[in-house]
Formats: C-alpha cells, sequence, structure tokens
C-alpha cells in the first residue's frame, strides 16, 4: 500500500509550507491514472495526521480522468 508512504510525503511537505499554523484544509487533485487510490489516500490521511497540524483538519481529494497526484489547496490560520 504505497498510498501510506504519498500521504505520509503529503503531510510532511504541507506541514513545511504551514510554518507551525493550524491546518485546515487540504485538497488534492488525484488522476486515475495516477497510480493511487483516492480511498486509500482517504483512509491514510487520519493515520498521518495524528500529532501535527494537520490533525482533525478536513481533506478533500478531486478525481479527475488524468494521470496527476497534486497538492492543489492548503487553508491554515
Amino acid at each position: 500500500m504505497h498510498e501510506l508512504s504519498l500521504m505520509d510525503e503529503v503531510v510532511a511537505a504541507v506541514t513545511c509550507e504551514a510554518g507551525g499554523a493550524r491546518v485546515h484544509v487540504v485538497r488534492l487533485v488525484v488522476g486515475r491514472r495516477a497510480g493511487a487510490s483516492p480511498r486509500a489516500l482517504r483512509f491514510c490521511f487520519d493515520a498521518c495526521t495524528v500529532g501535527t497540524a494537520l490533525e482533525g483538519a478536513s481533506h478533500d481529494i478531486v478525481e479527475t480522468d488524468g494521470d496527476e497526484l497534486l497538492l492543489e489547496e492548503v487553508e491554515v490560520s
């Protein structure tokens, strides 16, 4: 299940981008040909965010027909 390592990398990137601020929303774009399961990514989000600035944040995964896996938006306070 490589989605766990992918989500761990997303959490690390968002944590760095947030600079210590509390994260409220994370939105990813995942293409159907990206080789990552949106369902598995959703499952991994909560496990990967425990004890981080993202814990309790809402997460949205937008599915497309492409092959992209992008961090589209992060809302912090």
